[in-house]
């Protein structure tokens, strides 16, 4: 499972020094090689391979091609960083033009790169493109929330919104991307948003608004007639949505927040 090129290797020991299961060793040589059951507990986390400059380990474990380099001088400085994260706003008034599909491929391919736990990667996606699909999703929400004999409590007022034509579930948005896992691993929620982070993050860089579907991430995990529509393998599970589309305003100033509330020991 772990092929190395002795020609390019330098033995410099960092796989081994890396490796976060500690099952890389060095044989009687200096070269790098699995232990005795190594094969078996491999997470394919792909530190092995990233921290080879001389790219002479391929570890079978991982996608095949060449591991894509890091430029150093790409950097984000971390001014620009914290004010990205400072204009991040929820945009819930979206332009009616869709959003070019190549700019969420290419958040969607950024977003492939969120840790999840031991590295399972076990996030699923789902792009609902066509703006009339979005809104028949959000008829469904608002048929749960009816279900649900919450026409008396504060969702009344979203229903009665939604009765007269103006949409405070899905707010109108052309698009939605819906993260999905399988049921039976325990970090499917953990993995899930913090992909979706990821995800949003990228997308707002790129100039796309997004906000966090609340309402459709709960129906769909209660609701019946939502998981038909959605169409998700057996065994997954909704554990996350965002809404996203051009934004039709542009927000100049970040609102105060509260103190960051730290406790240093």
């Amino acid at each position: 499972m772990l092929h190395i090129d002795r020609t390019r290797c330098q033995r410099d020991g960092l796989c081994v020094a890396v490796c976060p299961m500690d099952i890389i060793v060095t044989d009687d040589e200096g070269f790098p090689v699995f232990r005795a059951g190594g094969a078996e507990l491999c997470i394919a986390c792909g530190h092995c391979a990233a921290i080879c400059l001389q790219s002479a380990l391929v570890n079978e474990k991982l996608p095949g091609g060449a591991a894509p380099a890091i430029d150093p001088n790409l950097g984000v400085a971390p001014e620009a960083l914290a004010q990205l994260l400072r204009s991040r706003r929820s945009i819930r008034e979206f332009r009616p033009e869709p959003v070019p599909r190549e700019a969420i491929e290419q958040a969607l391919d950024a977003a492939r790169w969120a840790p999840s736990a031991v590295n399972r990667q076990p996030v699923h996606w789902l792009v609902v493109q066509n703006p009339a699909a979005v809104r028949r999703l959000a008829g469904l929400v608002a048929d749960f929330l009816r279900a649900g004999a919450r026409v008396g409590t504060r969702y009344a007022a979203i229903l009665l919104q939604w009765d007269q034509g103006n949409d405070l579930i899905l707010r109108g948005a052309p698009h939605l991307v819906v993260a999905h896992s399988p049921q039976d691993w325990a970090w499917s929620a953990v993995d899930c948003t913090i992909a979706l982070t990821s995800l949003d993050l990228a997308l707002v860089n790129s100039g796309v608004g997004t906000c966090w579907a609340g309402f459709l991430s709960w129906a769909a995990r209660e609701y019946p007639p939502l998981k038909e529509a959605l169409g998700l393998p057996a065994g997954h599970e909704v554990y996350g949505a965002l809404m996203l589309g051009l934004p039709r305003y542009t927000y100049p100033q970040s609102p105060p927040r509260e103190p960051a509330r730290v406790e240093w020991r």
